[in-house]
């Protein structure tokens, strides 16, 4: 099961390089998510936290952790690291990616989102992957923002995207055809990923306070040093 696991997020993260590296031009959200050194402002081992919660209409709210633990810091900006995915009976058994420039959390969560896509909708995994693909080849908003972090406010910045939105088949999954998904990054953030956040809004369009259906995200919480 653990190989299997990790199989589909390696797969997941060599489809997504491989494209990004076949046209010039590629977007800049891609380039920001895949192709960034996001680990190189991590300078000693450590362990990464992110706080996931899930507000839900459709089904049960929840709330849980991951954790990265970064060693074998590496002055090319390399980083090995390992996860702890949740926890219970919701722990999810991904293997250690090594020799890493890229923050692999937000990797694992989107293959989190789209098994979570098909057990909710029953369509199959793979169409989502390769919308969401898509919607990273062809860029999203984009916007600056303010984050606090350790009672200061430091720059970040934020995309979204909207992978099924202009899908002509999403009448199939209806309920989660406008689904948006935002990525909030800094460099001032160890590991860069501030949020990974993903809203399924109560009609078309969606601003920020507005009401929802679901909203899912995966925050920092904080970086320990070993």
């Amino acid at each position: 099961m653990k190989k299997l696991v990790m199989s589909l997020a390696t797969g997941w993260m060599l489809t997504l390089a491989t494209t990004a590296f076949a046209a010039p031009g590629f977007s800049e959200v891609n380039n920001v998510l895949f192709d960034k050194a996001h680990m190189q402002n991590i300078e000693q081992p450590g362990t990464l936290t992110y706080h996931y919660k899930k507000e839900s209409f459709v089904e049960d709210s929840r709330e849980d952790d991951i954790q990265v633990k970064v060693s074998n810091i590496r002055n090319t900006g390399r980083r090995d690291l390992a996860f702890e995915f949740f926890s219970n009976e919701y722990k999810r058994p991904y293997e250690p990616m090594e020799n890493q420039r890229g923050n692999g959390v937000f990797v694992l969560y989107l293959e989190f989102d789209i098994h979570e896509m098909e057990r909710l909708t029953g369509g199959e995994w793979r169409y989502f992957q390769r919308k969401l693909r898509w919607s990273f080849a062809e860029g999203g908003d984009k916007k600056e923002v303010d984050i606090d972090y350790n009672g200061e406010t430091v720059k970040g910045v934020q995309y979204i995207v909207q992978p099924y939105a202009n899908d002509p088949k999403n009448s199939r999954y209806k309920l989660y055809a406008n689904k948006y998904y935002i990525f909030t990054m800094s460099e001032h953030i160890p590991g860069e990923i501030y949020q990974v956040r993903t809203v399924v809004p109560d009609g078309k369009t969606w601003s920020e306070g507005e009401p929802v259906l679901v909203d899912e995200s995966i925050t920092f919480a904080g970086f320990e040093g070993a």
